[in-house]
């Protein structure tokens, strides 16, 4: 097999680090691609987050992606690690393996600093990416160059994206949003542990413009229509019921926010909380409690009854408060959602009761799941036994 490396501080890991190794999959190059985090490289100190924090976002970043994984080859070793000693180590763990390391092609004028060059080449071969606009001249006759030391020299053409890790840093501290620049649960690591200068919170959410502008990033368009009509129900429905409009709006704006993540990527920004083998498999249940740890770590809430809103809008639960039945049946009744029989009816229980809703949804979903010839999950079946004993 051969196993691209993809080295470096990764501090933070972000979208062009991803596109590269999506790159060298594609093209048949690598089967599979490794991330290694440098736990102590030789040239970059200052600004550096601790190691362990740069394997967690690597962790979170490539969640999900199939061919791809970390390895913690250089974050466990002491001292300053140089890449000929993990190829050495590499080759005596997975002798049948060959190694493909893939650089930039800036990375390609600067292999003479490598520590033992000479050896490195003869224990991996090197795949360059090469942009679009790169001086191709220069960087062919650099590669003809250490081709005539012996290097396995090969090229891989892609746009790539143009982001820096210094950029993603930048922003972090600003307090600007990351998104389309680094994974979202990257992003709430950040904001969760006060990397780069980032706020850690100060107890105020950001600003509407703001998350309005990650969403759209971060969510396809009927998902972020969706999530619209649910803001403008949820402020609608608190207004008739007596609950506080703004944190239904604000429950109701970010109830979806971990929405299109890939599975893997929901569980583990859910690292923290206890999580059901069920929930675990199902994104449709998932999404739900990522939603209320982003809601927290990236868009600053701490408000716990808006988590709370957001953490059980998809099962519901018993003795559910009133901001919460508010954000579960929002989501099922709002404008953009396409007919499905029932909806005009409990459309009408909305404008009344909110019990009489919520035991008219819950029934729903019962036959819904049955229809499936799937079962009910167990936090639906309580709210369900309980709403219906309230009747």
């Amino acid at each position: 097999m051969t196993i691209g490396l993809l080295g470096g501080s990764f501090n933070p890991i972000h979208e062009g680090h991803l596109a590269l190794a999506r790159a060298a999959l594609a093209s048949g190059e690598a089967e599979r691609v490794v991330f290694l985090p440098t736990g102590n490289p030789p040239h970059k100190h200052e600004g550096l987050a601790d190691k362990l924090d740069r394997l967690a976002m690597v962790e979170l970043a490539i969640a999900g992606e199939e061919r791809m994984a970390v390895s913690r080859e250089e974050i466990d070793r002491e001292g300053v690690i140089y890449t000929v000693d993990t190829l050495h180590h590499l080759h005596e763990r997975f002798p049948g393996c060959r190694w493909l390391y893939l650089i930039g092609a800036d990375t390609l004028g600067q292999l003479d600093t490598w520590r033992n060059i000479e050896e490195v080449v003869r224990l991996c071969a090197f795949l360059v990416m090469m942009r679009p606009g790169e001086a191709e001249g220069a960087v062919l006759r650099e590669a003809e160059r250490w081709r005539a030391k012996g290097a396995d020299i090969r090229f891989l053409k892609t746009d790539g994206l143009d982001i820096s890790s210094t950029q993603v840093r930048a922003l972090a501290g600003a307090g600007e949003p990351l998104c389309g620049l680094t994974a979202l649960p990257v992003e709430g690591y950040i904001r969760k542990h006060g990397l780069y200068g980032a706020r850690q919170g100060d107890g105020n959410p950001m600003k509407r413009e703001k998350m309005i502008y990650r969403l759209k990033k971060t969510l396809d368009e009927q998902r972020f229509a969706h999530t619209l009509g649910v803001e403008k129900t949820a402020r609608s429905m608190a207004a008739m019921f007596g609950a506080d409009v703004e944190k239904a709006g604000l429950a109701g704006l970010l109830h979806d926010c971990a929405k299109c993540l890939p599975l893997a990527q929901m569980v583990k920004a859910a690292k923290d909380v206890p999580l059901d083998p069920v929930m675990k498999e199902s994104k449709a249940l998932m999404h739900s409690v990522a939603g209320m740890c982003l809601a927290q770590s990236v868009y600053g809430v701490t408000d716990p009854e808006v988590l709370g809103a957001i953490r059980w809008h998809t099962t519901g639960r018993a003795g559910m408060t009133k901001l919460e039945k508010i954000i579960y049946l929002a989501d099922v009744v709002e404008p953009t959602r396409k007919p499905y029989p029932g909806l005009e009816d409990l459309r009408e229980a909305c404008l009344t009761d909110l019990d009489e809703a919520m035991r008219t949804a819950l029934r729903m979903s019962l036959a819904h799941v049955k229809e499936q010839g799937k079962t009910l999950h167990p936090d639906t079946m309580a709210a369900l036994t309980y709403y219906e004993a309230e009747q």
